[in-house]
C-alpha cells in the first residue's frame, strides 16, 4: 500500500476537521444557548487563547489535539450564538437561529413569519369500511 500525497492526506485532514465539527458545533450551541453574551464573549476569547498556543496540535497531532479541537468547536458556537448572521468556518455555517439554511450572513433566510411555509398535503377522505363475520368459509 503506497503513502497518500501531502495533498491527499491534506484534504482527508480537512474533511475530518469538517465532518466533526459539523456534529460538534451543534452540540456546543445547545449547550451555551441561553448564556449572557458577556459569557459566550469570554468562551470565545478563553477558546482562541487554546487555539493560538496549540493549534499545531490540532493539525499535526499532539497531546492537546483533543482539547484544541474542543476549543475550535466551542469557540465557533459562542460566535454563532452571539455574531449577528451565524459564523462561517470551513465551508459550514452555524447560527443562533434555528431556522438559518443560509450558506453565508448575507444570504440569511426571513423570520419564520414572514417566510413562506410549504402547503400541508390534502388529507385523504376515510374509505368506507364493512364487516364481514368470521364463520370459516371465507379463510
Amino acid at each position: 500500500m503506497t503513502r497518500p500525497s501531502e495533498a491527499e492526506a491534506t484534504w482527508h485532514q480537512q474533511m475530518v476537521l469538517r465532518e466533526t465539527l459539523s456534529l460538534a458545533v451543534p452540540l456546543h450551541i445547545v449547550e451555551l444557548r441561553g448564556m449572557s453574551p458577556r459569557m459566550l464573549a469570554g468562551i470565545a476569547s478563553e477558546s482562541a487563547t487554546t487555539v493560538g498556543s496549540h493549534g499545531d496540535d490540532l493539525q499535526y497531532g499532539g497531546k492537546h489535539c483533543a482539547t484544541t479541537f474542543n476549543a475550535v468547536a466551542r469557540g465557533l458556537a459562542a460566535a454563532a450564538l452571539t455574531a449577528d448572521g451565524g459564523v462561517d468556518f470551513a465551508g459550514q455555517h452555524w447560527c443562533a437561529d434555528p431556522y438559518c439554511r443560509a450558506a453565508s450572513r448575507f444570504d440569511h433566510a426571513p423570520d419564520v413569519e414572514e417566510a413562506e411555509l410549504p402547503e400541508t398535503p390534502p388529507v385523504p377522505a376515510p374509505r368506507a369500511t364493512h364487516d364481514v363475520p368470521l364463520t370459516g368459509t371465507h379463510l
